[in-house]
């Protein structure tokens, strides 16, 4: 509960602010590294050592010169990034490389949006998530209607997996990957890595700075709060053990339901317009042999017949006798055809449901 409450109240927070304020932050100091070469797939850069363009973003950017990720070149890549502090390495990509999407969750999922995204990830792209490279942001909350409207980013792996590679096998890792969106806003997202020096103590920095504000909050709205939670600690534990079995179980639950939802309809509205092929079946055991039918129309539980009959004026009996056929009369008078042998009819009915 306390978690929820801090989750809560730093999002009024933030809502407080202006726009302009709560937009991306500045571009962080970095070394840079972007392709010359197209990223059209693996066998153009499988059979092209990839040729990349090494920048330094502080205060502005500037060139630091071409490197082809072969031997000489990527010994000669390696010393430039060693020279430049420890700066971390970024990994630009080209406009059409980052698709985006927009997605609506419950608002209940506001609480751990990033497992939800991975757990439906096939469901938002053809691709499961540990094939992508992706990061989320939410664009707004519609409150009244308990939606979380959110952007996802992401890059197929499979799309730059051997560049990677080459600069791997070059000694250089990336931390992150950079490119602009389709509207033209930069993007950025984390790839798995193991944490620099530098890294670590901006991120220390960074967990001290949140301390501080969550215990001033605590400290100035959420004391009474404290005590409620030390007495549903056991259950919330409780609650984690059992996770697992709830998801699996609402997952079963809902693919029962949509699949018992879809029998219903079915169901029911055969029951509304009637069930042609026990109509057939009931019409072709009534009518006599004398009889045949120029149209039969079925629609919305109305029956609609027309043809010739020896006698005509049998047939509006011999179909109230069956109960699948209700109030059968005549649409039209019943005429005798040229040749004087058989009547034309037209009957209307109705279908029991």
């Amino acid at each position: 509960m306390l978690e929820l409450f801090l989750t809560w109240w730093a999002q009024q927070m933030r809502d407080l602010l202006p726009r302009r304020w709560r937009g991306g932050r500045k571009p962080m100091d970095a070394l840079i590294v972007a392709p010359r070469l197209p990223l059209d797939g693996p066998p153009l850069l499988d059979a092209t050592p990839p040729v990349v363009e090494l920048i330094r973003r502080r205060r502005g950017e500037h060139d630091l010169g071409l490197f082809v990720l072969d031997g000489a070149g990527a010994t000669s890549l390696r010393g430039a990034i060693a020279r430049q502090k420890r700066l971390p390495v970024i990994l630009r990509l080209a406009p059409a490389t980052l698709l985006e999407r927009a997605v609506v969750l419950p608002l209940l999922a506001e609480r751990e949006p990033e497992r939800v995204l991975e757990y439906e990830m096939d469901r938002f792209t053809p691709f499961r998530a540990g094939e992508l490279f992706w990061s989320w942001a939410v664009e707004r909350r519609d409150r009244a209607r308990g939606q979380l409207h959110m952007r996802l980013s992401f890059v197929p792996k499979i799309l730059i997996q051997p560049l990677l590679e080459a600069m791997r096998q070059a000694g250089v890792t990336p931390v992150r990957l950079e490119a602009p969106s389709p509207s033209g806003e930069p993007r950025s997202i984390e790839l798995e890595r193991a944490r620099t020096s530098g890294d670590r103590w901006r991120r220390r920095g960074l967990v001290a700075a949140g301390g501080v504000c969550a215990a001033l909050a605590v400290a100035v709205l959420v004391l009474p709060f404290m005590l409620q939670q030390g007495a549903s600690a056991n259950v919330e534990k409780r609650i984690a053990a059992l996770q697992p079995q709830v998801t699996q179980a609402e997952r079963l639950r809902r693919e029962i339901a949509a699949r018992v939802a879809g029998t219903d309809v079915f169901a029911a509205e055969q029951a509304r317009v009637g069930d042609t092929l026990e109509v057939l079946a009931a019409l072709t055991a009534i009518l006599p042999d004398d009889t045949f039918l120029t149209e039969l129309a079925l629609r919305q539980g109305k029956l609609s017949l027309s043809g010739q009959s020896a006698a005509a004026a049998r047939l509006i009996s011999a179909l109230s006798a069956d109960p699948v056929i209700r109030n059968p009369a005549f649409a039209a008078p019943v005429t005798r055809v040229e040749n004087g042998r058989a009547d034309q009819f037209s009957i209307r009915a109705e279908i029991a449901p």
